[in-house]
């Protein structure tokens, strides 16, 4: 009986995640009420707040299930023993992949792209994320800067500026197909994408 408890506990959770990744889409964070959501998953207010202490917290939540699988796969690729063009060609696959075919991952950017105001009480959220994407970029500059000292990339790239600009194309890119979702299908133009920038990079032969 316990362990029915549970699960249907857990299946409760999951179904209030997905009725925030719905609700929080079309009426964005501002204007969406807890009950909003509870009424969308079939469940009483009460039950959102067994699992979750306030809007804020399952509006982080929410952002951790949609980006916190991302996040570890992208961090594991760092420990891989791969040569500085592999790590970031490899990088920019995992993430392309995500941002063309997972769909928690793209509802979230669109929220947070489109359907967030960021008040104060979001900042702490905020502040948290922006920490990940620093870490990120610190980890490229890193590797370019190996592929420099391996005579693999160009000795007149400057490591911050080529970290900020492999940063802003993946960032990029799931804007551009929130915007423009039928123009181009990212899945299938993962190898050219890459291929753009890392010729950018490359040292001549």
């Amino acid at each position: 009986m316990a362990r029915k408890t549970k699960e249907e506990a857990e299946k409760t959770r999951q179904a209030l995640l997905d009725s925030a990744f719905k609700v929080f889409s079309e009426k964005g964070y501002a204007k969406t009420t807890l009950q909003d959501i509870a009424q969308d998953a079939g469940v009483t207010r009460g039950a959102v707040y067994w699992h979750f202490k306030n809007k804020t917290d399952l509006f982080e939540k929410l952002f951790d299930c949609a980006f916190m699988p991302v996040r570890d796969l992208l961090f594991s690729k760092f420990e891989e023993d791969l040569s500085p063009k592999e790590m970031l060609a490899g990088l920019m696959r995992v993430w392309i992949l995500h941002a063309g075919g997972d769909n928690n991952f793209r509802a979230a950017f669109e929220i947070m792209f489109n359907k967030t105001e960021w008040s104060e009480e979001l900042m702490p959220f905020k502040m948290k994320f922006r920490e990940y994407e620093y870490k990120f970029i610190k980890r490229a500059e890193k590797i370019i800067e190996q592929g420099q000292a391996d005579g693999v990339f160009r000795e007149d790239l400057v490591p911050e500026v080529a970290a900020a600009q492999y940063f802003s194309i993946l960032l990029g890119l799931v804007q551009y197909t929130l915007i423009f979702p039928k123009e181009v299908d990212i899945e299938k133009e993962v190898e050219p994408l890459i291929a753009m920038f890392m010729n950018s990079c490359l040292k001549e032969n």
